[in-house]
């Protein structure tokens, strides 16, 4: 048996463990919700069959913003990403800053950074709406300042702990700043940022979501509280389901990421 066959069975092995529990907690799901009072929750097949006439429906139903339930998740995935994509740039080039060439600046200003991420989200959506508006710049707004603590303090984290020794042995051999950041600091702190990237990740879904709920004209939250203030449990539980499904395929793009950036830091350390 070659490598490619026996890497073929091993993930189809791992994939089939994997969804034995899941199936086994859908089929309690739908045989215990007989037990329950009527329209307190919908069993999975009524869910995954009012889910899908919403996935192949081409004309927005009444009620949903003129949108279909993907126009209102390209809606959220938008503003998730732009704010993302925010954190990540400031988050990262902050963190490297604090954690390398300003570590006075680190004991300056990071005590006050601590004190911004307790800070509650949810308390701090309403003054977002009030400067913002409940429009998609809020919507950013929120997710840049969720996201951007995880990725700030984890490359700061990272950079700050970079091994000595690694330093010293690049610059006795004429290591240029450049080149020692590009070649040591960024591959040692990889483990690190990617720690940070997976908690952003799950927040920033969380605070969209969850500012949606609270005011917004579209997107999955929106979709979701307009399920519930019409009563329809079917597609009310199904966004939560597919909200779920989007995280978890988010966190799995950024664990494949994550092991091929690992292999480049590997290679780059040897």
């Amino acid at each position: 048996m070659n490598a490619t066959v026996r890497k073929t069975l091993n993930f189809l092995r791992r994939l089939v463990v994997a969804a034995i529990p899941i199936l086994l907690f859908f089929a309690l799901w739908e045989y215990g919700v007989r037990f329950l009072p009527k329209g307190v929750i919908a069993p999975p097949s009524r869910i995954f069959k009012a889910m899908f006439a919403e996935f192949i429906r081409t004309v927005p139903a009444p009620n949903t913003a003129n949108l279909t339930i993907l126009g209102h998740m390209a809606k959220s995935l938008n503003r998730v990403l732009r704010g993302y994509a925010l954190a990540l740039v400031c988050g990262l080039t902050l963190g490297f800053l604090l954690g390398t060439y300003f570590r006075p600046l680190e004991r300056l200003m990071l005590p006050f950074f601590r004190v911004c991420e307790k800070l509650n989200p949810f308390a701090i959506i309403p003054v977002f709406m009030i400067i913002f508006g409940i429009y998609d710049k809020e919507k950013v707004a929120i997710v840049f300042w969720a996201a951007f603590w995880p990725v700030l303090f984890n490359t700061q984290e990272g950079a700050k702990n970079v091994d000595s020794q690694l330093v010293r042995a690049a610059r006795s051999m004429g290591a240029s700043k450049f080149k020692l950041f590009t070649g040591v600091i960024v591959p040692y702190t990889l483990p690190s940022i990617f720690t940070g990237l997976r908690l952003a990740t799950r927040v920033a879904f969380f605070m969209i979501i969850a500012s949606e709920v609270i005011g917004a004209t579209s997107g999955l939250g929106w979709y979701y509280a307009q399920q519930g203030a019409t009563h329809n449990l079917e597609l009310r539980y199904g966004t939560i389901l597919f909200i779920t499904l989007l995280a978890i395929i988010f966190n799995a793009v950024f664990g494949g990421l994550e092991k091929r950036s690992l292999r480049w830091k590997e290679a780059l350390l040897v």
